[in-house]
């Protein structure tokens, strides 16, 4: 057996659930492939810290992402399929069983250079129609970014077809109580809203915003608000979010309103999602803001994925873009908690 974090493989939790390998590792707990010894399928367990290393706040987060994620059934997330805890040698680990979604995450994608137009409207569409979806239900996210988003079955096209949200460890609902003091900033640095990096209350309107920067990050290549976790998150206090003066009107106007700093002035999820697939705009090839591809024949399956969905009035903003090449290098995202009072926000400013 090999030693993988601090669970070895062929572990099996609950006399049941068979580890098989390492998927990734983050700050509430460690996700691992894993083989479901009573149906033979492959997958996802994500196994918790012990209760002895997690703080009060911690637990609690820990068991409402288990409940909320119980709660919530859309095909545009990632569902839970099974619950329970395994006795270690150090303590007792609560863990959660999902599908496995093998294939990689928008992070993973955007490493490689800007999407295409129609892609990031696909993608925008089916995100936003989840998140109308957990909306209803009276929970933000909270928490929407590139590494969260699992990409599933790009197909022999090479074209993104479904997208999936993932980890709602930091979700709450909105009526629900404050697990953090006042001030405190709970989520991904580069991906913040004004409203959470001030300290203030949030809603609905908080994901529409993080939603925003992630499709104009996947537009042009470029994360809009990076450096140092301070600089990430007060950056946004200061300006918007530039918008190309190249992309197409329907896009800027939508980007636009999505990452206003007042929150009533953004569109709800619905609306994103109405805007991303009920417009007539022609689709002509667009060449995205990014790195130039290597890869003709992928870049011609594309176009034509493109035309069949143009046809079918699928994609509103998938609209020409002006050829240019900008070089994009490797970013990183930050999986972190930025801790900061809304008095010190507000000195930093001055």
């Amino acid at each position: 057996m090999t030693l993988l974090g601090n669970v070895r493989t062929e572990t099996v939790l609950s006399g049941r659930y068979r580890l098989v390998k390492l998927i990734g590792t983050g700050g509430m707990g460690t996700v691992y492939e894993a083989r479901d010894e009573h149906t033979y399928r492959a997958v996802a367990v994500k196994l918790f810290a012990t209760p002895d290393a997690m703080t009060t706040a911690d637990r609690v987060r820990q068991e409402r992402e288990i409940r909320l994620l119980s709660m919530l059934s859309h095909p545009g997330l990632v569902p839970l399929y099974d619950a329970g805890t395994h006795e270690f040698d150090d303590g007792p680990h609560r863990f959660i069983v999902m599908e496995l979604i093998a294939d990689t995450t928008l992070l993973r994608r955007l490493a490689g250079g800007a999407l295409h137009a129609y892609e990031v409207a696909d993608l925008g569409a089916q995100l936003a129609d989840a998140l109308a979806y957990v909306h209803s239900r009276g929970i933000v996210h909270r928490d929407v970014k590139p590494a969260n988003i699992l990409i599933n079955d790009e197909g022999a096209s090479g074209f993104v077809r479904t997208v999936k949200l993932t980890d709602f460890g930091v979700a709450h609902f909105v009526d629900g109580s404050r697990l953090t003091n006042d001030g405190t900033i709970i989520g991904t640095a580069a991906y913040l809203s004004p409203e959470q990096v001030a300290g203030e209350p949030i809603g609905f309107a908080t994901d529409v915003y993080s939603l925003g920067l992630v499709l104009l990050e996947a537009l042009t290549g470029k994360q809009e608000y990076s450096g140092t976790l301070i600089e990430a998150a007060l950056a946004r206090l200061r300006h918007d979010p530039e918008i190309p003066a190249d992309i197409a009107p329907e896009w800027r106007d939508l980007l636009g309103r999505m990452t206003h700093r007042n929150p009533d002035r953004r569109p709800t999820a619905v609306a994103v999602a109405s805007a991303l697939r009920g417009g007539a705009t022609q689709i002509t090839g667009p060449v995205p803001l990014g790195p130039a591809r290597a890869d003709h024949k992928r870049e011609h399956r594309l176009h034509r994925a493109a035309h069949r969905h143009a046809k079918r009035g699928t994609f509103s903003l998938a609209t020409r873009w002006r050829r240019r090449n900008v070089l994009v290098g490797s970013f990183a995202t930050f999986g972190v908690l930025v801790a900061c009072s809304a008095a010190y926000v507000a000195g930093l400013l001055h």
